[in-house]
């Protein structure tokens, strides 16, 4: 036993031996190191030190700091922060659980009642005097009193005593002794000092502030403290109050609960289809085939899955919702091993396809409300002479004719407005005469049209005419008789339109009124144009009928008429007045026509001067010039150049 001991002892010894010289041999293979200034470190523990680890609320919290941090960014609304703000949005909670929160809140079971808020204002006040006062809420740098102090002395009559002239000296000490002093305080109010300061002073008289101290209308009503130091202002507001129960005090109106319960779910949704989700599908070799899974997509997307011998199929991978996939197997798919076989053993299948008809819909037509149409027509003619025998003269005349037109129709009621506009302008040019006008028209005319019966309709028409450049009585080029809107001309009329055949149209207006006026009075001679000589305008009441007719005589050779009949009721109801119009127009190609243009007025308002066989004006007894209404007759032919829109 004693042996035993001593061995083990000895066996304790040799341990903390080796353990000793074991620390000395770690110490010098450099486990420890020593620091620059000298100190050991563990190296082990410098390591650990260097790794950052945050937990998730910590890691929320250190960005939380950073982004409230003055200075700490450069612009306020960068988009880092704003998506460090999001990134600390979604730690905090979870887009699932607050669209719970907000999808199960009771919105239908909050109650909103009326109420009243009162609040209350002091303004603090300054008296100047028993009844007027300042609002003290601005410092002021010296006092709005001035006060005036006056010292009054009173003093005896020394002079009136029996002793005064035998003791001198005894006046004077009874005059000092005997004064009466009295001081007289004024204080004054330093208006121009507060003027001056913008300030302004209310008074106080029967209960009642004047000026006011809030506006006329004020729903602030006001009250003085018990001291009169102060005012206290109080103002009554009607609000919305919700319940206590629920989370809102003052609501904008009783339809609160509804447009919010109504604009979460609208964000609910948008964010729902809005968010999508990145997945990978691998196959055996490891290549990846991204899917995304949204709402918004619900197509089928072809994926070939294979295995180790290469043998793929097709599945068709889908994506009805964002927490959805739809797997779908090739119809008519066969996985067959590639063998060898003798040629008897192929198999062949033949697959009869079915074929049937589909059945086809009649397209819906699309009806068209509007046409418009644009034609453009310009003449130009010139004749040059040069030491011609027969005489003549050198000329060069042109025409210009815009014909532009807007139709609607609609086949469902039977509805039809047309508009058409016309500008027709010509000159001619020769060298002793200059430049001299032959055609000058502006024409404006709308019709609508309602059918009544098959061929006839109701109708309502305006016709409008004027001219664009001045007119002259050739040769007499000094005297102005015409220009835009002098004279101007328009008709409005009621009727029923009847239309026998395809191009021709016969409009009655019963009821029509016709106004011709001359705005310029003063250049232009009404007189010319059938207006009395005291008046800017004539205005008839009457009826008018307009018959339009196209007559095709072969193909490209039309025959256009319209005339234009008006009577008056009031004013010689037997006196009709003609406008009528032909063009002959044969077209050569599509770029070249001949025209032919005929246009003959008569009017009988309408007055020229009678000439005898001598060519001179038949006189009147008066010496004035006897005037009579004659045929007005324009006639056009030439060559066109013509432009279709």
């Amino acid at each position: 036993m004693p042996g035993n001991q001593n061995l083990t002892q000895l066996t304790a010894m040799l341990r903390f031996i080796l353990l000793f010289f074991a620390l000395i041999i770690l110490k010098f293979n450099g486990l420890y190191a020593q620091d620059s200034a000298g100190a050991t470190t563990d190296v082990n523990d410098t390591i650990q030190e260097n790794i950052i680890y945050f937990s998730p609320e910590d890691a929320n919290s250190y960005i939380h700091e950073l982004i409230k941090r003055e200075n700490f960014w450069r612009v306020d609304n960068d988009t880092l922060r704003y998506a460090l703000n999001r990134l600390m949005d979604q730690t905090f909670e979870p887009f699932d659980s607050v669209r719970n929160r907000l999808t199960q809140f009771p919105f239908d079971s909050v109650r909103i009642r009326p109420s009243f808020i009162v609040k209350n204002d002091t303004i603090p006040l300054r008296w100047l005097n028993d009844s007027i006062f300042i609002v003290d809420t601005i410092p002021l740098e010296q006092n709005p009193l001035i006060v005036e102090k006056t010292i009054m002395k009173k003093a005896l009559d020394t002079f009136a005593m029996p002793f005064g002239d035998r003791v001198p000296d005894a006046r004077f000490i009874i005059d000092s002794l005997l004064q009466v002093k009295d001081t007289i305080t004024d204080i004054y109010i330093d208006t121009l000092f507060l003027e001056s300061k913008n300030i302004q002073m209310h008074k106080v008289a029967e209960e009642t502030i004047s000026p006011p101290i809030l506006p006329p209308g004020s729903r602030i009503s006001s009250n003085f403290t018990e001291d009169s130091a102060r005012i206290v202002l109080t103002e009554s507001t009607r609000v919305f109050v919700a319940d206590t129960d629920s989370p809102f005090y003052i609501v904008p109106g009783l339809e609160m609960t509804d447009s919010l319960k109504q604009a979460v779910n609208t964000l609910l949704t948008y964010t729902y289809e809005r968010d999508s989700i990145l997945v990978f599908l691998n196959d055996i070799d490891g290549r990846k085939t991204p899917l995304w899974l949204t709402t918004q997509y619900d197509d089928l997307y072809r994926y070939w899955v294979k295995n180790q011998e290469n043998d793929s199929i097709t599945v068709w991978v889908g994506n009805p919702s964002k927490y959805d996939i739809t797997l779908l197997l090739e119809e008519d798919v066969n996985v067959e091993r590639l063998e060898k076989k003798p040629a008897d053993d192929i198999p062949i299948h033949t697959l009869q396809p079915e074929r049937t008809l589909a059945k086809l819909e009649p397209l819906e037509e699309i009806p068209v409300y509007w046409n418009y149409g644009f034609v453009s027509s310009f003449t130009l003619n010139q004749n040059y002479l040069s030491n011609w025998s027969r005489g003549g003269e050198s000329s060069f005349s042109s025409m210009i004719d815009i014909r532009g037109s807007a139709d609607y129709t609609k086949t469902a009621t039977e509805e039809e407005w047309t508009n058409n506009g016309r500008l027709r302008y010509g000159f001619v040019r020769t060298k002793e005469q200059g430049f001299r006008t032959n055609a000058d028209m502006i024409e404006l005319n709308s019709q609508y049209n309602k059918v009544i019966r098959k061929k006839i309709d109701f109708s309502s028409s305006f016709y409008g005419k004027t001219q664009v450049a001045r007119g002259y009585n050739y040769p007499n080029d000094s005297v102005v008789v015409s220009r835009f809107l002098n004279p101007g001309t328009f008709t409005i009329g009621v009727g029923l339109e009847y239309k026998p055949y395809k191009k021709t149209r016969i409009n009655f207006s019963l009821l029509s009124y016709r106004n011709t006026f001359v705005l310029d009075t003063a250049n232009i001679n009404q007189t010319s144009h059938g207006i009395e000589s005291d008046k800017r305008a004539r205005q008839e009441m009457g009826g008018q009928l307009v018959v339009r007719n196209t007559t095709t005589i072969w193909d490209g050779f039309d025959v256009k008429n319209s005339i234009r009949l008006f009577s008056s009721y009031l004013d010689k109801p037997k006196n009709i007045d003609v406008d009528w119009e032909m063009n002959v127009e044969m077209q050569i190609n599509w770029y070249f026509s001949i025209k032919f243009n005929l246009h003959l007025i008569y009017d009988d308002d309408v007055l020229f001067p009678l000439l005898d066989d001598s060519g001179e004006p038949v006189l009147l007894p008066d010496g004035k010039p006897k005037k009579v209404p004659k045929t007005q007759f324009n006639q056009f032919l030439g060559l066109t150049a013509s432009f279709r829109i």
